[in-house]
């Protein structure tokens, strides 16, 4: 039996025309033209405005099969399959799925639909229905009713046919406001363009977009430039800020764009955990050795429960030795904590932390945490610890070089640093070393008595406002909570009285009281002894050491980790010979060497020009002459004339004859004489001589 179907039970099937109209009638008046000019056979019904239903085998072969019943299809056959098309949006199946407008829609379509339910038992639906649609006529600025309508216009209201549509509808579901909630028109089609387009827009160089179209035109080779910017932009807004960075941004810069997880302290204590990270101030200080500028590495530690700064250090770089002190004076201060929280980096993930039995950590019973590999995130803690201490900090002093800085700034300063430092005078503008380490005292200590944004409120007892509590107020109401919640052998207490705990330590082996650990400058090992270290031979102890401190050492017991002895270095030595008995011999051993090079070079001399004859170094003549003619005018005999040695040994023995007169009181009237007794008393053979006869005057 031929059935016949109405038009807008074939709106959307296959084969159907599609018609643009806004109006839904004007549409179905589109599809029947359409229908009877392809010369589909209809018939018309009895109903108002006169609807046609259409004869089933006159309609389109795909039209036909879609109206076909599953179970008149022949056994083994099976539909075609639809394409199938992705979309960004997926259809609302629980009224928490939908967004507010559709959601403020649906909820005017249920209000009206109220209003007819209460209405109908008195006056009937279709009485309800007109009265509600003349009103909306009557109002159309009503926002019930243009929400629930749902159409742009100032002049659109509310129509008997849609309403009693929402009727029908919302009966047969029972009362489901859901089937009043209109569809997501914004189902997001993935364009055909897409695919290509983002293999070069993501890029880690980060191209712009008018590039990544040139590129992709080039490509693909399209005469016409599509997609266009517009759509582009478009594209990359419509599928989210995180799907259009990848490729561009990879690793923690992409991790940031993504939800992330917030971690809780409160349950926590103080101690429970300390987490620490370097930092490279961002200013310049002079270094304490060499007076040039440098940028200090700092190592703050912080308490995560209190975000409390317990402990930092600083040194010329990052290294093991700056975190171990930093942990240390943490440690000192305020207690060992039960987690060290860090990343894994080599001044964090050594022997000198992590070795089992000598490693810091092993022997305070610290249990160790890492993050991550370039996970930034993990340390918000740490790097927020940074931004309020160290990088405010460093804003505030002359040499600070940050991102913040100006440029220009910047560059005057480092002129006028750079002159004082090669000239050797001190600038102003830069902080020593020991009064940078004060200047970050100081920081700390701010930070610490500050209000913590990631902390509880307190209420302000003077202005009765709620203010973050500081590091410190937190710190204290958490060990008052811990010694009200815990056990007092759970408590957190400070641990200075062991200072050697904190010292990098290493395994030694102990022979006959003495340690050998390192070497000195000379190359030569460096040996600890100590007596108390006498029934320890041959076994194997821990050795604790102070890098700045060589002197001595302490030694442990591997098992229980109790204090053998402290050793001093070099305690067994003491010179193979007495000290004063090594110089008197070393220096009669160099004069006998001066006496052998004397007699030498007076023998070659003989060798070379024989014997000399006696010459008397008389430089004033007129003088001498004057003298002599005074002396036979007095007819006095003739005076003996001054002679000068050639050798150091009557030299030496000339001066012992002059040195004997001036010794009785006597002048030396020849000047010659007198000039040779005043300058021999420098020469290195007069006072090698000198040495010899006081030395062997004193062992006498």
């Amino acid at each position: 039996m031929e059935t016949h179907i109405k038009t807008l039970n074939l709106l959307g099937l296959p084969g159907i025309p599609v018609s643009t109209a806004k109006k839904p009638e004007y549409r179905v008046r589109g599809i029947e033209r359409a229908l009877e000019r392809q010369g589909c056979q209809f018939i018309k019904l009895p109903e108002l405005g006169a609807p046609k239903a259409w004869l089933r085998s006159s309609l389109p072969h795909v039209t036909q099969a879609a109206l076909m019943p599953t179970s008149s299809m022949p056994v083994g056959s099976k539909p075609a399959p639809l394409p199938v098309v992705s979309a960004t949006i997926q259809p609302a199946k629980a009224p928490e799925q939908l967004k507010q407008w559709q959601r403020s829609i649906m909820d005017a379509r249920v209000a009206i639909m109220r209003l007819i339910e209460r209405a109908a038992p008195t006056v009937g639906v279709n009485k309800a229905i007109n009265i509600i649609v003349k009103d909306s006529v009557d109002n159309p600025d009503m926002e019930l009713y243009s929400t629930a309508n749902a159409r742009k216009g100032a002049t659109r209201h509310l129509s008997y046919g849609g309403v009693i549509k929402w009727w029908m509808s919302w009966k047969k579901s029972g009362g489901n406001s859901m089937i009043l909630a209109p569809k997501d028109t914004e189902n997001y089609l993935e364009p055909a363009w897409a695919a290509t387009f983002m293999k070069y827009w993501s890029k880690g160089q980060n191209p712009h977009l008018t590039d990544v179209l040139e590129e992709y035109y080039r490509s693909t080779g399209t005469a016409r430039r599509a997609p266009s910017y517009g759509q582009a932009r478009h594209y990359l807004e419509k599928i989210g800020k995180v799907q259009a960075s990848k490729g561009r941004v990879t690793g923690k810069d992409l991790r940031a764009l993504k939800p992330f997880r917030r971690r809780d302290t409160t349950q926590m204590y103080p101690g429970d955990a300390y987490t620490a990270d370097g930092h490279c101030f961002d200013a310049e200080v002079y270094h304490p050795f060499t007076g040039r500028a440098f940028q200090p590495e700092v190592t703050p530690v912080l308490d995560v429960y209190s975000r409390k700064c317990v402990g930092w250090s600083v040194d010329l770089a990052e290294s093991g030795l700056a975190v171990l002190d930093a942990l240390r004076m943490a440690c000192e201060t305020h207690g060992i904590p039960a987690i060290f929280y860090t990343d894994n980096g080599s001044g964090y993930k050594n022997q000198m932390m992590t070795n089992p039995g000598t490693g810091i950590l092993d022997r305070l019973a610290i249990t160790p945490k890492y993050s991550r590999p370039r996970n930034p995130q993990a340390h918000g803690l740490s790097e927020r610890g940074h931004q309020t201490i160290l990088i405010k900090a460093a804003q505030q002093l002359c040499t600070y070089i940050g991102s913040k800085m100006d440029g220009d700034t910047a560059q005057i300063v480092f002129k006028k640093t750079r002159k004082a430092i090669d000239s050797g005078e001190k600038s102003p503008l830069m902080l020593e070393f020991d009064d940078f380490i004060k200047y970050i005292n100081a920081a700390v200590a701010v930070y610490n008595n500050r209000p913590h944004r990631g902390l509880p409120a307190l209420r302000d007892a003077i202005s009765r406002k709620l203010v973050h509590q500081s590091p410190n107020q937190a710190w204290q109401l958490g060990l008052e909570r811990m010694q009200r919640e815990l056990p007092q052998d759970e408590w957190l207490v400070a641990s200075g009285d062991q200072p050697d705990l904190y010292h990098p330590a290493v395994e030694r082996t102990c022979i006959k009281g003495e340690i050998q650990f390192g070497k000195m400058s000379n190359g030569q090992p460096k040996r600890y002894f100590s007596h108390d270290l006498e029934n320890w031979t041959g076994q194997r102890v821990q050795v604790a050491y102070c890098p700045s401190d060589p002197s001595r050492v302490w030694v442990r017991d591997l098992e229980h980790q109790r204090l053998l002895a402290v050793a001093e270095l070099s305690a067994n030595c003491s010179p193979y010979f007495a000290e004063s008995e090594t110089e008197t011999a070393r220096k009669k051993r160099g004069v006998g060497a001066l006496k052998r090079l004397e007699n030498h070079a007076e023998a070659k001399r003989l060798e070379m020009y024989g014997p000399q004859p006696v010459m008397v170094e008389n430089p004033d003549r007129a003088k001498l002459e004057l003298v002599r003619q005074q002396i036979e005018e007095a007819d006095v005999q003739q005076a003996e004339i001054f002679t000068l040695p050639d050798t150091d040994r009557g030299k030496e023995f000339l001066w012992e004859e002059l040195d004997a007169k001036v010794q009785a009181g006597e002048a030396i009237e020849n000047s010659i004489a007198r000039n040779f007794y005043r300058g021999w008393q420098s020469n290195e053979y007069h006072q090698s001589c000198q040495f010899v006869k006081e030395e062997m005057a004193a062992n006498k």
